[in-house]
């Protein structure tokens, strides 16, 4: 009987550790934050850093939270998973267990725990967490490709799509609005372009070198004199932002940053020479 007991609970936990194995696989990424609860300020430790490096050893595709995401992150965030590291209480030993969610903030993953009998907080954060991602490890993550979790970036690159076209007639409209901006913050690198005023009405490009550096709104344009060309303001759109004082926008279209103008001549599009 009692041999019985013990072949179905290995049984359980094994069907268990496939289950959640397949679950990992069907996600792209993992963002690792800058701070974990339990501590008490930013990469306490040193914990989301090593975090950030066992993820990508054992071969996941981590990424910070503060670093800019691939595009098809950006348009679907359902992608990635949300990592975090449980710090459960003891008395006699630091315990920690690897925590992933998915985008609906439902647990996928959730490892054994990791315990390290060192007094030092600086030792037994590290050597549990280390601990921990031994369980990590087991699960020999690969990424699967699911067409339920891509569809829904498809529809997010739809939308992005026509809310560009929205822009467009949004700036149209904004002609004879010379205070209308738009106020919303969203983190951008993009670089702009010299002279735009006077340019043909047909497409052009853009030679200068331009670098972008971020502001409270979004970005400001310079040339390699530190001169500020353009500023940009944010949208909702992560590649799309309103050029402050002109009836124009700038948004990136098939891996290159345009420059789409209202003249009276029509609409004039200038691809742009950024660096990121």
């Amino acid at each position: 009987m009692l041999k019985n007991l013990l072949i179905i609970t290995l049984f359980v936990i094994s069907s268990f550790s496939a289950f959640a194995q397949q679950s990992v696989n069907d996600y792209k990424y993992v963002i690792v934050p800058d701070k974990y609860d339990f501590l008490s300020e930013a990469d306490q430790y040193q914990l989301n850093s090593i975090s950030h490096f066992l993820f990508n050893k054992y071969g996941f595709t981590a990424l910070k939270e503060d670093d800019t995401f691939p595009q098809d992150l950006r348009f679907n965030p359902c992608l990635a998973l949300k990592a975090d590291v449980i710090k459960d209480p003891s008395l006699f030993k630091t315990k920690m267990k690897i925590q992933l969610k998915n985008c609906n903030k439902e647990i996928v993953y959730l490892s054994e725990e990791g315990f390290s009998f060192e007094k030092k907080y600086a030792v037994a954060y590290n050597k549990a967490l280390r601990d921990a991602f031994l369980h990590v490890q087991a699960l020999n993550y690969k990424y699967t490709p699911n067409e339920a979790i891509l569809a829904m970036g498809s529809s997010a690159n739809q939308a992005s799509k026509q809310e560009i076209e929205d822009l467009k007639k949004e700036i149209a409209s904004l002609k004879e609005e010379n205070n209308s901006q738009t106020d919303a913050d969203v983190i951008v690198t993009a670089p702009a372009p010299n002279n735009l005023e006077g340019a043909d009405t047909v497409s052009t490009t853009q030679e200068t070198l331009l670098f972008a550096q971020k502001t409270d709104k979004g970005y400001q344009l310079v040339d390699k004199s530190s001169k500020v060309v353009m500023v940009l303001l944010s949208t909702r759109n992560p590649e799309a932002f309103m050029v402050q004082g002109k009836n124009a926008m700038v948004y990136k279209e098939d891996g290159s940053w345009i420059l789409s103008e209202n003249t009276e001549k029509g609409e004039k599009n200038t691809k742009l020479n950024i660096k990121l």
